[in-house]
């Protein structure tokens, strides 16, 4: 729906629709109800940049690429006490993302902590989709990924992190739980894009710039540019750590690498 439509279309509708997308595509029918669970429930939070508008441009086109396996298989690759290694076997990030968190609550559950590190994953969508897992199972969750190079160190011209979201949950015994889920750039590229979708061509000052490093308040020129870090340098120290977390612990790729 755009934000000048009065078109309205059920939930679950929308899921079938984008399970048989992704079927269509090579995915099983149970990794396709995780990715169009992780789409819809971004849509139902107002997360229009993480929800359905993405199948295409992200999901169906790396799957037709070959760049995202369609039948992946997650795998332990290394394990002691509470902290894990996993491998996403190339596959859709949701799906290695619902793997790893499942992994991690069981090992909270049995050590009292747990960290997990997941390579070879790829797009997984709104972060605080996995962490709902933690807050079923009564714990707090944290979760992080890195993505390809679309913002520039602090003061920098050319990119080399990514916008890096960071989520956590905190469940509440007597109210909604606490939950917080932000890019650490101004704001995430997928937001623009929306804009984009949606007729936009201008965005406030202060959030990307153009291919060539220049401040930009236009729409398309920021799709071809990149995103600010949020808050200037501490932005940028948030997605380091970030960066750092989600793919140098691992193994991942990560900066202009990925």
């Amino acid at each position: 729906m755009t934000a000048t439509s009065d078109y309205r279309i059920a939930a679950d509708e929308l899921r079938r629709f984008t399970v048989a997308v992704l079927q269509a595509t090579g995915v099983s029918p149970e990794h396709a109800a995780i990715i169009a669970e992780s789409l819809t429930q971004a849509e139902l939070r107002g997360q229009g940049s993480h929800g359905v508008s993405r199948l295409l441009d992200i999901y169906v086109k790396r799957l037709r690429l070959g760049a995202t396996n369609p039948r992946p298989q997650p795998r332990i690759v290394s394990q002691r006490g509470g902290v894990a290694l996993v491998d996403g076997d190339n596959g859709p990030g949701q799906v290695a993302g619902d793997f790893a968190m499942a992994l991690a609550v069981r090992l909270a559950q049995e050590h009292g902590v747990s960290c997990v590190a997941v390579r070879n994953s790829s797009h997984y969508g709104a972060a605080a989709f996995f962490l709902q897992q933690a807050l079923r199972a009564r714990l707090i969750g944290f979760t992080t990924t890195n993505a390809p190079a679309n913002m520039p160190p602090w003061g920098g011209r050319k990119a080399f992190l990514g916008t890096n979201p960071l989520a956590l949950a905190v469940p509440s015994a007597t109210q909604g739980p606490v939950i917080l889920d932000m890019a650490t750039s101004v704001v995430a590229k997928g937001k623009i894009f929306l804009m984009g979708k949606e007729g936009q061509q201008t965005i406030p000052p202060g959030w990307a710039l153009d291919k060539d490093g220049n401040p930009t308040t236009d729409v398309q020129a920021a799709l071809s540019g990149m995103m600010l870090p949020v808050g200037g340098h501490k932005g940028y120290g948030l997605a380091l750590m970030v960066e750092i977390l989600s793919a140098v612990l691992g193994g991942a790729a990560f900066g202009p690498h990925i």
